[in-house]
């Protein structure tokens, strides 16, 4: 599929969770709650910390382990702080999850 990598089956992918994937050399962090699965850059943009897949889910919203920002997951958007993450696009087909391919 043109402009998605394939990253996973979806089955392997724990609920309510995140993992870290390398796509084309960039971490992303996968998430799937609540049947929705979704992607970020796996860098805090405070100190660039790149362990955001370990944080803590409230919703569809992570708090970084390192410092405790806040982000929405589904928009990137910072919550109570002025980063934001970058956001990928995710398709499921069939049982694979694919994720956008990062810019160049």
């Amino acid at each position: 599929m043109d402009g998605y990598v394939k990253i996973a089956r979806k089955d392997q992918l724990k609920s309510s969770s995140g993992v870290s994937v390398n796509v084309e050399g960039e971490e992303v962090a996968v998430f799937q709650i609540d049947g929705d699965i979704l992607a970020v850059r796996n860098t805090c943009p405070h100190q660039h910390f790149q362990l955001l897949h370990q944080g803590e889910l409230d919703g569809h919203a992570v708090t970084c382990p390192m410092h405790g920002w806040k982000f929405d997951l589904q928009t990137g958007r910072g919550i109570a702080n002025s980063g934001n993450l970058r956001t990928y696009a995710v398709k499921v087909i069939g049982d694979d999850v694919w994720v956008e391919r990062p810019e160049e």
